[in-house]
């Protein structure tokens, strides 16, 4: 938006996109970019303590950025190759037990 001054950049999950929308729509009247985007949040965003969980988890186990957690958590990918096509970002290569590690704690059985 021109003029406006940006108090905090960086990138965020779904669950907490949809909680600055929902505060913002609190304070006032949304944009329309602003009340698509909360749709979509709405529509997308998994549960609150199953993102926490599993956002702990990945963290705990250290494999992987916090930007590809954040990719991670709003895709769930389903497929190990999904999760591979998320992982390739990192500019890393990662064995078939880690990826394994990772679905186990994306979708858990």
């Amino acid at each position: 938006m021109i003029g406006k001054e940006s108090k905090n950049t960086g990138n965020v999950s779904l669950n907490e996109a949809l909680g600055i929308l929902e505060a913002r729509k609190k304070e006032r009247e949304l944009t329309y970019e602003q009340q698509i985007a909360l749709e979509h949040a709405e529509k997308f965003a998994a549960t609150k303590t199953s993102e926490q969980k599993t956002r702990k988890a990945l963290e705990d186990l250290g494999l992987v950025s916090r930007q590809t957690i954040l990719a991670i958590l709003n895709t769930m990918p389903k497929t190990e190759m999904l999760l591979k096509q998320i992982l390739s970002g990192d500019k890393k290569s990662f064995a078939d037990a880690e990826i394994k590690k990772i679905m186990a704690i994306v979708n858990p059985k």
